[in-house]
């Protein structure tokens, strides 16, 4: 004990508690901040807590495929929300611009479908009022928007001899929109016969000499996107008819004719299907098991099926797809015989529902349903004091049905023939394209996918036209295609060229 003067009595604190000391005190500010923020936090999670019982269900994700809604029928528009959502109406929705449409609820989505492809490059907004959660009885409004695209069309221009010799220069496949005049060459080489899509790609056909007889012959070539061509195996030396190509399934299919002196098998308009994935072409069999002779055949919108017409008018329907089972890089493909569906003097059309097709006898215009096994027939309307025929038709894509039919008028008292494109629907019959001139000839037509153009190809003077030499799929020097709007019979824009289309 100190027994200094002035000495305090009061005990010595250590270094240790006075930190200690210090360490609380601050501690005392930073735990009542704390439990402001615990306590403003629970609160707020309380109020929002409050709020979502007290509210109605809110748009959470909207989901629609902007591709699959202008090129196919039955695209879907999926409205996510925050809860399980009771039965909507369709009374309920309205779209803008108004559309047809169809409804369903599942678990906590509104989902629309179109049973119709919608327009090209439209901002569409759609409104579902008074929805209500199964759980909380609490309706509200919600609101989307969503716009669409268009798909480029590709048409083929041929490029013109030069003066004094027969020398040509570069055909070429375009792309474009019939909303901009952007144009741009996807592919180009001389001679060009023919060409088709196959997804991103393109298959085309050229037309070559043969070097020794000095025959003309095809060669033909898969380009992929940066326009890089690989040769593709044909069955011989020969023209090529008719190509197409099945959509996702990796196959082409033509018609084959062999040249006179051509060595090994001679075909004639034989059916072949070529798989992209061994570059190999294989005669399809008729039901002797030989190769299969047609005079028309097409592939059913979105399947691998065929439909043929056999030089006895007979139809056909054919599986393509290879049933052995094996590496189709080792195995020869085997095919399942074909089905007789019956005889028709032609096979019209192709409906985009892969499953009817469109004939015609001296009875008139069929559809025939193959998936129901059912024949209807199409009644042309009558024009009195002609004879009235249908050169072609097309189907137009969902499930309302209707068709563009390409008509032809005879007069018997003048020797006229009046061309004009007619849509068919619901009972109805609107002209949508008529010539500009009685000297105008329309020689085909395409509907855009979404229905919303025909790609209509036209020579505008019969009495000028000159043809352009090719020995398969000749054409007018000056053929041109119009883009015609359906719904108003607009022409939204003219290009020099022919075979355009969407797909």
């Amino acid at each position: 004990m100190s027994t200094e003067p002035g000495a305090s009595s009061e005990p010595a604190v250590s270094i240790e508690q006075a930190v200690s000391s210090e360490q609380a005190a601050g501690l005392r500010p930073f735990r009542r901040a704390l439990w402001t923020i615990v306590a403003v936090l629970l609160a707020a999670s309380c109020a929002l807590v409050a709020a979502n019982l007290l509210s109605g269900p809110r748009l959470t994700a909207v989901d629609v495929d902007t591709t699959a809604v202008v090129s196919s029928a039955n695209a879907r528009l999926v409205l996510a929300t925050n809860r399980q959502l009771d039965e909507v109406a369709p009374e309920q929705i309205s779209i803008e611009p108004a559309t047809t449409f169809q409804v369903t609820t599942s678990a906590n989505s509104v989902v629309i479908s179109f049973p119709r492809p919608l327009a090209y490059n439209t901002d569409y907004a759609v409104v579902v009022r008074d929805i209500t959660g199964s759980a909380v009885d609490r309706e509200s409004t919600i609101n989307a928007e969503f716009s669409t695209n268009e798909p480029a069309l590709y048409y083929l221009s041929r490029a013109a001899p030069s003066a004094g010799t027969a020398d040509r220069g570069a055909d070429r496949i375009l792309r474009t929109t019939t909303g901009s005049s952007d144009t741009d060459v996807a592919f180009a080489t001389p001679n060009i016969q023919q060409f088709i899509r196959i997804g991103g790609e393109l298959a085309v056909v050229t037309v070559t000499s043969d070097q020794d007889s000095g025959e003309l012959t095809n060669a033909l070539y898969r380009v992929d996107t940066d326009g890089t061509a690989e040769t593709l195996n044909l069955p011989g030396v020969g023209l090529v008819h008719d190509l197409q190509a099945a959509p996702g399934q990796s196959l082409l299919g033509f018609r084959f004719d062999s040249a006179a002196d051509a060595p090994g098998p001679h075909y004639d308009n034989v059916l072949f299907v070529l798989d992209l994935r061994t570059n190999a072409a294989t005669a399809v069999p008729d039901v002797e098991g030989d190769p299969l002779s047609v005079t028309t055949w097409g592939f059913m919108a979105g399947r691998a099926d065929i439909v043929a017409q056999q030089y006895d008018s007979t139809l056909m329907l054919i599986n393509p797809l290879d049933q052995s089972g094996g590496n189709p890089l080792e195995n020869e493909p085997e095919f399942d015989p074909p089905v007789p569906l019956g005889q028709f003097a032609n096979l019209t059309a192709f409906a985009p529902d892969g499953v009817r097709v469109a004939v015609s006898d001296r009875d008139g215009q069929h559809v025939l349903d193959l998936s129901q096994g059912t024949e209807s027939s199409l009644v042309p309307q009558s024009v009195p004091g002609t004879t009235r025929y249908t050169a072609e038709l097309g189907f137009l894509a969902g499930e309302a049905g209707g068709y563009v039919q390409r008509v032809a008028e005879f007069d018997p008292a003048t020797g006229a023939v009046r061309q004009y494109l007619s849509l068919v629907q619901d009972g109805e019959a609107r002209t949508v394209y008529s010539p500009a001139s009685g000297l105008e000839t329309i020689v085909g037509f395409e509907l855009s996918p979404n229905d919303q153009f025909l790609a209509v190809q036209i020579v505008p003077n019969r009495n000028t036209e000159l043809s352009d030499g090719y020995p398969v799929n000749t054409q007018a020097t000056d053929a041109t295609t119009l883009f015609v709007n359906v719904a108003t019979g607009e022409i939204r824009r003219s290009v020099l060229g022919f075979d355009a289309t969407w797909q």
